[in-house]
Order: C-alpha cells, then sequence, then structure tokens
C-alpha cells in the first residue's frame, strides 16, 4: 500500500472521526491529569493558600463558612469536605483545585465543538450550520490540546484556591446558555440558575460571566427585533434573576462585611489588562515578575527581558489577532466571544474607578477565549503562514512547560555572613544557581512564597520558649500552617506604630525568650524595615545587659514575593 494511501487511512481513522475524536480527547485528559498533579505538593504555600487552609479548619462549621466576606464561602465548603476525607498536606489541600482543572479539558473541547463544529451550533443565534469537511471538530480538539499542555491553567490548578472552579464554572455556563439557545429548553435554564448561584458563591467576579451571557441574549433580542423575528429571552433573564435571588442572602452578609481588597499602588488599567491577557499564552514560568523584579519596575524589567517578552508577545497575540480576523467567517461566534470578552473588559474599565481590581487572578474566567482565538487563527490560516503560527504556539507550549516544569525549589545561601550566636547565617537565599530552566527566567523563577523554607530556618535556630513576631499580623495565616503551636507567637499590626506603641502592643511577649524571630512578608510600612529598627531599639536596651545582644538584618528568601526573617538574639 503507498505511504500516502496508509496516512490517508490513518488520518481517517483517527482525526476525521467521532471515535478518532474521542480517543484523542482522551489522551489529553490523561496529559493534563499528568501535568497537574506531578509536583502538586512541591512548592510550599503562599499566603492566600494558607488563608484557604485556615478558614477550612475552624472549630465549628460556620466559623468556616462566615470566616470573611471579601470572598464567599463555597471554595472553603469544598475544600473542608476534602480534607476532612484526605487530610491536609499541600498536595491534598490542592487536590480539588486540581481535579477542576482535568475537567476544564472535556469542557473545553465541548465549548470549542458547540460553537465550531456544524453539528452541533446552535440552531439559534445567527450560527452557520452549513457543512466545513471537519475543519471547526478539529480546531476543537487543538483548542482542548492548548488548554491541557497550557502552564497557565495548569498553575490555576495547582492552587488551593477557588480559580480553577471558576474556570470551570465560565465553561458550564457558556455551555448551558448555548444548549438554551440550541434548543430552547427549561431543563438547561433550571442548570444555568444553579451553577450561576454556585459561581457566585465561588467568587464575586462570576456576575461578569453571567452579563456577558445576559448581554448577548439582548444583542440578539435587538437583532430579532429589527427583522421582526424577536427572541424571546425573557426565560433566560428569569433564569439570571433566579441565580441572583439565591446569592441574596449570602450579599447581605458581604454587604454588612466587606473588608475591601489591598490592591496596592495606583496602577493604569490597560498595561495591566495587556499583562493578563499576554500571560493567559505565555504562561507563569516565562518572564517571572517577583518581589525584586516589581520593585526594580517596569522598565527594568522589560529590559532585561526584552527578547523574551517580544518573542512570546508575537508568537502570542499574532494568532490572536489572526482569530479576531477569521470571526467575520463564522456567523454568530462573533458577537458570542465579543460578549464574553470584550463585555466583561468594558464593564471592569467602567467600575475600575470604584473597585480597581484588574487583577490575573481574579479574570481567569476570560482565559478560554484568547486562546480560542488564538486556536482558530492559526489553524484556519493557509501555507506557511499557518505553519509559523501553529509552530509559534508549540513553542509558547514547550517552553513555558519546560520552565514551570523542571523549575526546582532549592534555595542557595549567599551574601556576607552574619553571626547568629556561635553560627554563620547567609544574607539571602537565593534561587540555585543549577537550575535547568534558569537561562529563561534569569534568577528569577516561578514559584510560590518560601514558607516552607523560611519556617525550617526558624526551627533549626530556635529553642523551645523563642519568640516568633510576624508582620502583617495576617501572615499567621500562613505561619501556622507550617508552625502548629512550636513556638511563642506575636504580631504587628499593618499600621506603623512607634517604638512606644510598638513596645505596649507586645507587652511582656518579649520578656521570656532568648531569640526572637521577626518575620516579614507583604510589609505595609512605607519602611519595609521599620519594625525591625523598632525591635533592635526595643530589645537592644534590654538584653545589652545580660552580656550579648545581637540583630540579625532580614535575611531574603527570594522566591516570588519572599519572606524574610530577622533575628535577635541575647544567647
Amino acid at each position: 500500500m503507498p505511504l500516502d494511501t496508509r496516512a490517508a487511512g490513518w488520518f481517517h481513522r483517527v482525526v476525521a472521526t467521532p471515535r478518532g475524536h474521542y480517543r484523542i480527547l482522551l489522551n489529553l485528559v490523561l496529559a493534563a491529569a499528568l501535568l497537574r498533579l506531578i509536583g502538586l505538593g512541591v512548592h510550599s504555600l503562599w499566603l492566600d493558600e494558607g488563608a484557604t487552609w485556615s478558614w477550612c479548619v475552624r472549630a465549628t462549621w460556620g466559623g468556616t463558612i462566615f470566616a470573611e466576606a471579601n470572598h464567599p464561602p463555597a471554595w472553603w465548603i469544598v475544600t473542608r469536605l476534602w480534607i476532612e476525607a484526605f487530610g491536609d498536606n499541600e498536595a491534598a489541600l490542592r487536590a480539588p483545585a486540581a481535579i477542576l482543572g482535568i475537567a476544564t479539558v472535556p469542557l473545553a473541547w465541548l465549548l470549542a465543538r458547540r460553537l465550531l463544529d456544524p453539528d452541533y451550533r446552535p440552531r439559534r443565534g445567527g450560527f452557520s450550520r452549513m457543512p466545513d469537511e471537519g475543519r471547526g471538530g478539529r480546531i476543537a480538539l487543538w483548542f482542548a490540546g492548548f488548554v491541557a499542555l497550557s502552564t497557565y491553567f495548569t498553575e490555576y490548578s495547582q492552587e488551593a484556591r477557588m480559580y480553577a472552579a471558576l474556570i470551570v464554572q465560565a465553561l458550564g455556563l457558556a455551555l448551558l446558555y448555548l444548549r438554551w439557545l440550541d434548543r430552547g429548553e427549561r431543563l438547561s435554564l433550571v442548570g444555568y440558575a444553579l451553577l450561576a448561584a454556585v459561581a457566585l458563591h465561588t467568587q464575586y467576579f462570576a456576575i461578569w460571566i453571567i452579563a456577558g451571557h445576559a448581554g448577548h441574549a439582548l444583542w440578539l433580542w435587538h437583532r430579532g427585533r429589527k427583522e421582526d423575528a424577536p427572541l424571546d429571552i425573557r426565560p433566560f433573564l428569569l433564569a439570571c434573576v433566579g441565580a441572583g435571588v439565591l446569592f441574596v442572602p449570602w450579599l447581605i452578609f458581604m454587604l454588612g462585611n466587606y473588608e475591601g481588597i489591598s490592591t496596592g499602588d495606583p496602577f493604569e488599567p490597560f498595561s495591566r489588562l495587556f499583562y493578563v491577557l499576554w500571560r493567559i499564552g505565555v504562561g507563569p514560568g516565562l518572564v517571572v515578575v517577583d518581589r525584586l523584579r516589581q520593585e526594580a519596575g517596569v522598565t527594568s524589567v522589560l529590559k532585561e527581558e526584552a527578547v523574551i517578552a517580544s518573542v512570546t508577545g508575537l508568537l502570542w497575540f499574532a494568532p490572536v489577532v489572526m482569530g479576531c480576523l477569521r470571526l467575520k467567517r463564522h456567523p454568530g461566534l462573533v458577537s458570542f466571544v465579543v460578549a464574553n470578552l470584550a463585555l466583561p473588559i468594558v464593564l471592569l474599565l467602567l467600575v475600575f474607578p470604584v473597585f480597581p481590581l484588574i487583577h490575573e487572578r481574579y479574570l481567569v474566567f476570560l482565559a478560554p477565549w484568547p486562546v480560542l482565538l488564538a486556536v482558530m487563527g492559526a489553524f484556519e490560516a493557509r501555507g506557511a503562514l499557518k505553519t509559523g503560527l501553529v509552530a509559534g504556539l508549540a513553542l509558547l507550549l514547550g517552553l513555558g512547560g519546560f520552565a514551570y516544569h523542571t523549575v526546582t525549589v532549592r534555595l542557595e545561601p549567599v551574601g556576607v555572613n552574619q553571626a547568629l550566636g556561635s553560627l554563620r547565617v547567609p544574607t539571602s537565599y537565593e534561587p540555585w544557581s543549577g537550575d535547568l530552566p534558569r537561562p529563561l527566567h534569569h534568577g528569577h523563577p516561578f514559584g510560590k512564597e518560601p514558607w516552607r523554607q523560611a519556617r525550617a530556618f526558624v526551627h533549626d535556630h530556635a529553642a523551645p520558649g523563642d519568640l516568633v513576631v510576624l508582620h502583617p499580623p495576617y501572615l499567621e495565616l500562613v505561619w501556622r500552617y507550617y508552625d502548629r503551636d512550636t513556638y511563642d507567637l506575636a504580631t504587628l499590626p499593618r499600621e506603623t506604630l512607634d517604638k512606644a506603641n510598638a513596645e505596649e502592643h507586645l507587652g511582656d511577649a518579649l520578656e521570656g525568650p532568648s531569640r526572637v524571630f521577626l518575620v516579614l512578608a507583604h510589609e505595609e510600612t512605607d519602611d519595609p524595615d521599620h519594625y525591625f529598627g523598632i525591635l533592635r531599639d526595643i530589645l537592644g536596651p534590654r538584653w545589652i545587659g545580660s552580656g550579648r545582644f545581637q540583630a540579625v538584618k532580614p535575611i531574603l528568601f527570594n522566591r516570588s514575593w519572599g519572606v524574610r526573617v530577622a533575628v535577635f538574639n541575647r544567647r
């Protein structure tokens, strides 16, 4: 049999038939599971993951459900049920997100098939059902493949937070909306109302997902009126109202207890949006913005990473732009993509002066849409352009996956040694110089905050009766996970206290210990070393009379936003 005939037969069996599609999808789901489960517990928790654990181990279910109003309670409920059954190590805490991350792949495939395959497109809404020789079905598989291999989606599948759930809910709501658009059945709307209510109880930004679908429905109704065939959208709007009614009890609690979310220094929203959209395609492993780079400023980062930033930007945004241009060839799809991607962004910008919450974690629900545009733009191109765009996306996945999955959490001591009793301690602990992807991250690797390493340092140099002081006080949320009542604990407030007020705040906690460890991260004083100076001024006069007083300057554990540990010693 000639080679081309055998190749054509293989293509028909594996790619061009529904059974072949299911086989490929199964392999993509298995690949996604492997990538999301490997290394699930390698990194220590970061601050917000510590908050998840803290809320879920409270004494009562009421304490868990009403732990905070800044985020709704659905994720705390899920995590508490999970850790009661499977424990609370890092991998167990992140396992629910990993499972949802795996589920993202078949849901992404179903959504793309519903939008691109003529056999599955909605009968209403202006979608074309003209045959396309299987092209839409194949692009749906490529879309699912990108989601399966993407480190952006993997990152949120390995985080003990609600963002993987928000992505799944966004996909599920889109599928239910399109099912209603196709069939007009009430069951789809009941499912939509219930899932929308769950999504609102998972993350407040689910409101933008629902607003996007409502906007699309209103657009179809408006367009239908011009054609004397208006779409009856009252049942769908009633489903949205039903979801809102189910959310009202929590909304009342939230309005009375919401504390606001710190957004840091004022920022310009358009550059932040551009960064979010760029990171969806490039992932977390390339051009990492950690504490040191944030302090250095955007100009410094772009100067250092000019090559990688420009190359990855070109490889990602070129197919996205091509996908936008291809939308006009897909009747019905353009309005749906605009409603799900552009409309939430416009609404975010409108409320930005009041709620400046343009942050990549809150916007994860947007991620499927730029990916869909990029895959469409690449695989619907022709000739050499198609080859270049597809190769570019493959290179992004390859480099991003290498930088993400091969990075080590090892930190090595560097800098001028400082004295701590009879021992010597370093100035900082830096990412290992032998890290494989170092040529890509240039010493700024992806990673969560090194609380495990910081606590190990304290454990190696502390004795019973020593004191650990945390600033800001909410560091206790993650510190308690690694140090469960081993040492005495005190906190310093978020606001800046002077010496007298700080001494009064700490009270008698400073009387007994021979060593005091000051742990700093996410500092909220204008001078990040303010409380180091305050404790030095308080303890120095007290301890000098005992014959020895040493103040070890804050030692940086340099990964992500970093953790710093200072030591005051009189042993």
